[in-house]
């Protein structure tokens, strides 16, 4: 009987530590990536993403809508243009790693944390309320000149009422936005180094999504 727990208790204790060495193993490329948007050195991203990444990742962005189309892609260089874009043009990102969720089966885990996202123009990463209003009017211009058979008059007057709504309220709040944002991946361990095959940034949506068919 003794014998019996004695084993019970060596194999509880040595799951549990493979689990700590397989979290802390995985938690190294989680700050290799969160360093990778703390920095935003474009000048370093191929050898960040190669630390980071597999070749033939899957990486899906928030303006993502069908594979290999806008933020949808499937290979380094293609992956690369979005991590480039996302330095330059995006917002401040924050990363929360103190709530990450890891789950592992052998060689492969698959995670989850949050994060949030800020944009202003202080970080010239945001245009003010009289760029966007300016922007706006050009927007509307589009919507005019759509003869696309399914837009009529009607539809072109409450596309344009619908978006001035959400700028004028949304500038209301202030022009510095904060968005959360749920980032999860799913990574392969090979040669002793835990890289990511999939990675999808999304946005909490409440109410009717943006896009529609």
């Amino acid at each position: 009987m003794k014998k019996s727990i004695y084993f019970i208790l060596l194999t509880l204790f040595s799951l549990n530590t493979t689990a700590q060495v397989v979290s802390t193993e995985i938690m190294k490329t989680l700050e290799l990536f969160k360093n990778g948007y703390k920095n935003r050195d474009t000048s370093i991203v191929n050898e960040w993403f190669n630390s980071v990444f597999y070749d033939n990742v899957e990486v899906i962005g928030t303006f993502a809508i069908e594979p290999s189309k806008k933020e949808w892609k499937n290979n380094k260089e293609e992956s690369k243009k979005i991590f480039k874009s996302d330095w330059t043009n995006w917002g401040d990102l924050s990363i929360d790693l103190s709530k990450v969720n890891i789950n592992y089966d052998g060689n492969f885990a698959w995670i989850s944390f949050p994060a949030t996202i800020k944009r202003s123009p202080k970080n010239s990463r945001s245009r003010t309320a009289k760029e966007s209003y300016a922007n706006m009017l050009k927007t509307f211009s589009k919507i005019i000149e759509n003869n696309n058979e399914d837009t009529n008059e009607k539809l072109k007057l409450l596309q344009m009422a619908y978006y001035t709504n959400l700028l004028m309220y949304q500038y209301e709040l202030g022009d510095e936005y904060i968005w959360p944002l749920r980032i999860t991946g799913v990574l392969q361990k090979k040669n002793g180094n835990w890289k990511f095959r999939q990675m999808h940034f999304s946005y909490p949506n409440r109410g009717f999504p943006n896009v529609r068919y």
